[in-house]
């Protein structure tokens, strides 16, 4: 994704208008990162994360492929138990890419009775 000046300036509405502030702290400082914790995962990840299920679609315009690869190292960073599922030919809905979202939606069982089993 290439960033520009419009980008970045509709990137800190959304994110603040999510974060319930006003963003003020340049993109990709200390203070920037902060200004936005309460609303990414990512700065949220230690090594007491919870298990993590993943599917990106690589051409998602909503959550770009490079957060998620971001958010994939700092799991594996962190020794956090994960699965990541990439869509390489879909967006944010992960419609062009069926056998993979089909394996993903099989995971999802599976974390549930490995993490959060019914007893």
């Amino acid at each position: 994704m290439i960033r520009s000046e419009e980008s970045d300036a509709a990137a800190r509405e959304m994110f603040g208008a999510m974060a319930g502030k006003e963003l003020k702290a340049e993109f990709g400082t200390p203070e920037y990162e902060e200004e936005i914790r309460d609303i990414s995962p990512l700065l949220w990840i230690n090594e007491d994360s919870v298990p993590t299920l993943l599917a990106y679609g690589k051409y998602d315009k909503i959550q770009p492929y490079e957060g998620s690869r971001r958010l994939l190292k700092a799991l594996e960073d962190n020794k956090v138990p994960h699965d990541y599922y990439l869509c390489e030919h879909s967006g944010h809905g992960l419609q062009n890419d069926n056998q993979i979202y089909g394996a993903y939606m099989r995971k999802i069982p599976e974390y549930l009775d490995t993490y959060m089993p019914v007893k």
